[in-house]
């Protein structure tokens, strides 16, 4: 019975404790997020793009890019924001990229991606982080 209520008021105590402590964060900063539009199809089509933090979506935006042509866009968010993934919308096709690799950055940063109608090894859609950087 003496053991029960030892880990019990154990188990009450990590709780308690839990409230506190705060999530593991870079001591670097987001400057911005570079992305690689590219455009293969013979018409002009629109690519919608939005960052995800931990405070929650930024506003999408959307790019206009010619037939067979690249352009390089940047996101800046506010200072002191986490990146949590890149969301990105050409034709019917949708991705979602979780940001990796930023956790141990401790100076100031920004992020490569390409998103690409189609990519030249499968022809399909494709959203992905290229990098991280420092600035």
């Amino acid at each position: 019975m003496q053991r029960r209520h030892v880990l019990l008021g154990a188990a009450a105590t990590l709780f308690g404790f839990s409230g506190c402590i705060a999530p593991f964060t870079s001591d670097g900063s987001l400057q911005e997020v570079n992305v690689e539009l590219r455009n293969t199809d013979d018409g002009a089509q629109t690519f919608h793009l939005a960052l995800e933090t931990e405070s929650g979506m930024l506003d999408w935006e959307s790019y206009r890019v010619n037939a067979g042509a690249d352009e390089p866009v940047t996101i800046a968010p506010d200072k002191d924001v986490t990146p949590v993934a890149v969301h990105g919308v050409v034709k019917d096709f949708a991705e979602r990229v979780d940001i990796s690799g930023v956790d141990e950055l401790e100076e100031n940063y920004c992020l490569q991606f390409h998103f690409w109608d189609s990519h030249p090894i499968d022809e399909r859609p494709q959203l992905a982080q290229v990098a991280d950087i420092e600035c």
